[in-house]
This record gives C-alpha cells, sequence and structure tokens, in this order.
C-alpha cells in the first residue's frame, strides 16, 4: 500500500436530476494527487469517511493523478484542503505492494 498526498480541486452537490433516485445529498470531490500513479487503471483507492467527512459512495480514478469521490451529505472538505490517500494496485485478482 502506498499513502499520497491528495488535494482538492473542486467540491460541489451533484445536481438530484442525474441521480437515479433523485437524491439532493449527493456530493462529488474532485481531487489531485500529489504524484502520477502508474497503472493507475488497476489502483484502488482506500479513503476512510473521517478524510472527507461524510458516507463515501463511490471513488473512481480519472487519470494517472486525479481521482472522484461521491458522497451522501456534504463533506467537510473545500477546494484547497489536503488529505493523504491509501492506494493499493491490483493485476487481475492478485494484489501487489503500490
Amino acid at each position: 500500500m502506498k499513502v499520497l498526498e491528495a488535494k482538492v480541486v473542486d467540491s460541489r452537490q451533484e445536481d438530484p436530476a442525474s441521480e437515479p433516485d433523485r437524491r439532493t445529498d449527493t456530493w462529488i470531490i474532485e481531487v489531485k494527487l500529489k504524484e502520477h500513479v502508474l497503472g493507475w487503471e488497476e489502483v484502488r483507492i482506500d479513503l476512510q469517511a473521517a478524510a472527507v467527512g461524510a458516507e463515501i459512495i463511490e471513488i473512481s480514478m480519472a487519470d494517472a493523478s486525479e481521482f472522484t469521490v461521491r458522497t451522501r451529505g456534504k463533506p467537510h472538505v473545500e477546494k484547497g484542503d489536503a488529505f493523504a490517500a491509501e492506494l493499493e494496485a491490483f493485476i487481475g485478482a492478485m494484489r501487489i505492494a503500490a
């Protein structure tokens, strides 16, 4: 497992019309990692809800240095805030050290 510094680029409320259940308490956090991650397509990010201050619904990598977090409830992180993100790399079903 590798820990990288992550910085919030944007934190905004999701448009309820884009949600299948039309919930109004879904938020999107766009995050940039301090380093590029090789093999980012095979990386899983382990992020605790306490890091962002809201229930995490989904985390997805956008590219080698950016990922998106969807939450239920307004997160306490705002643009410019930094936190630690743990990364695990997977090849097939085998876990490897990132």
